[in-house]
């Protein structure tokens, strides 16, 4: 499995974490920062989906050749780096988390918006994915 072609999709994910983590400390320290992590949040958001969506674009197209089903696009294969697997997962799962215990921590709803962010992370490990997964050949069948 060749991974140099998408190690970018690993690292934006583990560099957007850390940004999406650092803004919402800083917004819960200072409130006027709420609106950078407003904005952080729904780049993310808008990136993460557009991710998705060329994930999925890239799955309906393989699909003719080689059997794909929803969940390989979430469950990355056996032989994945652990590394990968750490910073992928991880990554959703820090979003996920870390926005849920900004949110409960703020009585401001700002940052309600937080949870937006998680789909940055969904949308990378579905990039990375189908970039990198190997999937059971279609078998011609004819008439």
């Amino acid at each position: 499995m060749n991974h140099a072609k998408s190690d970018y999709l690993i690292k934006l994910s583990g560099i957007g974490t850390a940004l999406f983590l650092l803004t919402g400390v800083i917004a819960s320290i200072q409130s006027s920062f709420e609106i950078v992590y407003v904005i952080v949040s729904l780049t993310m958001f808008s990136v993460g989906v557009l991710l998705g969506m060329r994930a999925f674009a890239q799955s309906v197209s393989k699909s003719r050749y080689e059997i794909i089903t929803t969940i390989d696009l979430i469950k990355l294969p056996q032989n994945t780096p652990q590394r990968v697997k750490l910073i992928l997962y991880g990554s959703l799962g820090v979003q996920v988390i870390g926005s849920i215990v900004l949110a409960s921590l703020q009585s401001s709803t700002n940052f309600a918006f937080g949870i937006l962010a998680s789909l940055f992370a969904l949308g990378s490990l579905n990039m990375w994915a189908i970039m990198n997964g190997r999937f059971q050949k279609r078998t011609n069948r004819k008439g």
